[in-house]
């Protein structure tokens, strides 16, 4: 999960004073040349033997072959003047307008404080789990933006992407072995669930239709509903029936991928989250351990 404390402070701190420092930093790079390009530095990390799976994201204001990821931070617990003074330590404006900045991070430092494992290349697929095209690595950027200012790693892409509902899996050249998968937004079933658990629907996220997996192998369904505050996924067939997660917070999710690995028998689940009446969002790779779902650690492939 993306530390939610970087996206309080964002929220909090970010969205309105921001818009200032944007105008001042973005006129005086207007007026000099772009720091000359540093000396090329290999960054070992990229290349791990480590898969991340996320999904990636397209720059809206831009039309280059170009997407990102957003990245987890190597400490797991930051300060406001830590990640404050992380802030600072990006040096050339790339990009700039009057709600969005673009600063290039510096190399030698990227490793140091971001996780960097496996993430040299990326294979994106789209929503049939079909290939797309390979993006490489280019560099550690912060984007500052009204909402949610983040740290992001910067992708150019064989082919311009042309949507933002694809997803990337890191350090992997394999064709992917699909299993026959039927999903289903059925809000029939997702209330009869939600009445089972004994919880009210959710007015967020998924809302009230729900996402139900089927396996073309056997006949039982994995649901993924929301309820008010709550994120569930539920295992059924007939008269049996299982919670396999719920969110530990005040969690929905708003977006799903059946991704085709397997992990004791169930496929990964990537989603989408965020925190009801917030700004809070974040991704999550799901994975399950023999007994429920469980979040995988920076989206790494267990």
């Amino acid at each position: 999960m993306r530390i939610l404390v970087l996206s309080a402070i964002a929220v909090l701190t970010f969205s309105c004073s921001n818009k200032e420092k944007i105008t001042i930093v973005s006129a005086e790079s207007l007026q000099k040349p772009l720091q000359t390009k540093e000396k090329e530095i290999k960054i070992e990390e990229l290349n791990q033997n480590t898969h991340y799976i996320g999904f990636v994201n397209k720059f809206y204001f831009s039309n280059k072959n170009e997407v990102y990821i957003e990245l987890y931070l190597n400490k797991d617990d930051i300060s406001k003047n830590e990640y404050n003074k992380l802030e600072k330590l990006s040096d050339s404006l790339i990009y700039s307008d009057d709600e969005n900045a673009r600063y290039k991070f510096p190399t030698n430092l990227a490793a140091k404080n971001f996780d960097l494992r496996g993430l040299g290349k990326l294979a994106i697929y789209d929503d049939h789990n079909e290939f797309v095209c390979n993006a490489g690595f280019v560099r550690v950027e912060y984007l500052n933006q009204s909402i949610s200012p983040c740290f992001i790693a910067v992708y150019k892409t064989d082919k311009e992407i042309k949507t933002e509902n694809y997803y990337g899996i890191s350090n992997f050249e394999k064709n992917l072995e699909t299993e026959q998968y039927s999903i289903t937004k059925d809000t029939v079933l997702t209330q009869k669930l939600l009445t089972k658990l004994n919880v009210p629907k959710s007015y967020y996220g998924l809302k009230s239709s729900g996402i139900h997996i089927l396996s073309s192998k056997n006949d039982t369904i994995i649901s993924v509903i929301n309820s008010e505050d709550s994120a569930y996924i539920i295992s059924h067939n007939g008269d049996d029936f299982k919670v396999l997660y719920k969110s530990s917070e005040s969690e929905n999710i708003n977006d799903l991928k059946v991704i085709p690995f397997k992990k004791n028998k169930l496929p990964y689940l990537l989603t989408k989250n965020s925190r009801p009446d917030t700004d809070i969002s974040w991704d999550n790779l799901l994975y399950y351990d023999r007994t429920k779902y469980s979040n995988s650690t920076r989206q790494r492939i267990k």
